[in-house]
């Protein structure tokens, strides 16, 4: 049984509407929750359809996917794809596209033959690289503290702490090199180009190009406000609720889809660090549907 969670409750969802969580985190990106956990804990709400949208990775989807069949949720298979506008520049802003496939692509081990999939693996490479150079340049008694029989050199792939498994680690260990590591580790994005250096829409192409819907994230966020306009148009739809949209935000989101014809969905966002804040209201049965098909 997972650990008790704080819940902000939302009314339950109209006819046209379905219960959904499609954006949220694990351990395989920055979020705390294990993939089962997870899909239990929506389950308990009773939440009918969720997707795990790991950063850049599809590593926790076959086991949340496992989980869901037993609890009898439908999991849409995702990935919170990583792209910049401006890239390496001052004006330099992440801007985020949830890559979603039907249900049936969470276990039969197509994800990996993907574009998205090829490209998950050069990006948890590079995530190692990344802490094993910072992790050697330590010095060598606050090297010993965090990794003292250097275990991390052995771990390979998703089994290599990711993000916040990674961060949790050194708050536990060093709070002084944690802080060092919060300063260093936005190099990850901000210095490669190859992985990281492309444009939305190069982004949602890809995405297309796999089989997959495309919805922007939490487009809210972004401060250039044109050209989030351009990657909105662009895009086959985008969030209009999360759990970081004020409800007058919302509101303008989802009058934009709709004078737009766009897809949209509610989510929550949750990464397990503070209150889960259930998606108000749903999300539109039509879209739903479209993302069970896939692209």
């Amino acid at each position: 049984m997972i650990a008790a969670r704080a819940v902000t409750a939302a009314a339950a969802p109209g006819a046209d509407r379905v219960a959904t969580d499609l954006h949220g985190h694990t351990i395989f990106s920055d979020g705390r929750a294990t993939p089962e956990d997870y899909v239990q804990f929506r389950a308990e709400l009773g939440l009918e359809v969720i997707a795990i949208s790991d950063h850049d990775t599809f590593a926790g989807v076959p086991r949340a996917a496992a989980a869901a069949r037993t609890l009898g949720v439908t999991l849409l298979p995702a990935m919170e794809v990583t792209s910049f506008v401006h890239f390496g520049t001052p004006r330099a802003e992440q801007v985020h596209v949830l890559a979603y496939f039907p249900p049936g692509r969470a276990l039969d081990g197509t994800l990996g033959d993907t574009a998205l999939g090829a490209r998950a693996v050069r990006v948890c490479r590079r995530w190692r690289e990344l802490c094993l150079d910072w992790l050697d340049r330590l010095p060598a008694a606050r090297r010993w503290f965090i990794d003292p029989d250097r275990a991390l050199e052995r771990r390979h792939g998703t089994e290599f702490p990711q993000l916040q498994s990674f961060l949790n680690l050194l708050l536990a260990r060093d709070r002084g090199v944690y802080q060092e590591f919060i300063r260093h580790h936005v190099r990850f994005w901000t210095e490669d180009a190859a992985l990281f250096g492309w444009s939305p829409e190069e982004a949602i192409e890809t995405i297309r190009g796999d089989g997959a819907i495309d919805i922007v994230a939490h487009p809210a966020r972004i401060r250039d406000k044109a050209r989030m306009a351009r990657v909105l148009d662009h895009a086959q739809g985008h969030e209009v609720y999360t759990s970081r949209h004020v409800a007058e935000v919302a509101a303008g989101f989802l009058a934009r889809a709709e004078a737009t014809g766009k897809l949209w969905t509610a989510s929550s966002d949750d990464h397990g660090h503070a209150t889960y804040v259930r998606p108000a209201d749903g999300t539109p049965r039509a879209t739903v549907e479209r993302l069970l098909a896939g692209g």
